[in-house]
């Protein structure tokens, strides 16, 4: 279906696709769907064009502001020249913490007592005879 299509129109088409999937799970559930349109500008780059009506406007407008005000409130921790500092490493509490096994002793290495008799029945059949 898409063999005709190239590479910057599957671009376009899959672009349209995930920003059709963000929204849909960004804006509220009483918002209608925006109208995603792919197309290829001038240039050849993949591009869309979207379309709303004022309640959807207003949604996506209202979440945009709410994403933003989170960010006023807690800002990301920058560098002084600018660069973004990674979120320090969480421990890693989701690996068990292993427990301490004493050291192996010449006890746990002593050879089996021997076998001192037949038993009143034998441990596996047999087709030979029990003598």
């Amino acid at each position: 279906m898409n063999a005709h299509l190239s590479d910057s129109d599957r671009q376009a088409l899959r672009l349209a696709h995930d920003l059709r999937e963000e929204m849909r799970q960004a804006l509220p559930q009483q918002a209608a769907a925006p109208s995603v349109s792919p197309f290829v500008d001038p240039t050849g780059r993949p591009s869309v064009l979207m379309r709303m009506d004022e309640e959807t406007a207003r949604a996506l407008m209202a979440v945009l502001t709410e994403q933003r005000a989170q960010a006023q409130r807690f800002p990301e921790p920058r560098r002084a020249d600018g660069t973004h500092v990674p979120p320090p490493a969480e421990p890693a509490a989701a690996v068990p913490p292993q427990r301490h096994m004493p050291p192996p002793t010449a006890a746990d290495f002593s050879p089996a007592p021997a076998y001192t008799g037949a038993a009143s029945a034998p441990l596996l059949p047999s087709a030979f005879p029990i003598r």
